[in-house]
């Protein structure tokens, strides 16, 4: 837990949330694909966008009946290409600009709360919040 500070702090201060919007909906959200192996778990939506499910590779995907999403018995979640039935395309459009915007925000920021963590090898290891560059 910690408190909120009583006075708003600066527009660079790592402190700041940076604002996700609807990209937060998404434990993975990528422009060029995502890939996997048989072992690997991921808790979360998925979403590919501009690009089809055929970026989605590693993963046996069954469509659900609306055609909006799939599943995989990898992925604790659904699974979103940008090919999938309406109203998916305009989901992920504005989850990818959110995203755009959010690292926008985050990489012209001047006080990480980290700078070259783990130096750059993080397979494994679990982030806390903050800022990391």
């Amino acid at each position: 837990f910690r408190p909120v500070p009583a006075v708003p702090a600066a527009a660079d201060s790592p402190d700041l949330t940076v604002d996700l919007g609807t990209a937060a909906d998404f434990a993975i959200l990528a422009k060029a694909g995502v890939s996997t192996v048989p072992s690997s778990t991921i808790i979360g939506d998925v979403g590919v966008s501009p690009i089809a499910q055929g970026a989605l590779t590693g993963f046996s995907l069954t469509l659900d009946p609306s055609g909006e999403s799939a599943t995989s018995t990898q992925v604790t979640g659904n699974m979103f290409a940008a090919d999938f039935a309406v109203p998916t395309q305009s989901k992920l459009t504005t989850a990818v600009l959110n995203m755009e915007a959010a690292y926008t925000n985050a990489a012209g920021r001047l006080n990480p709360n980290f700078i070259e963590a783990h130096s750059g090898i993080l397979g494994g290891k679990t982030l806390g919040p903050g800022l990391y560059k």
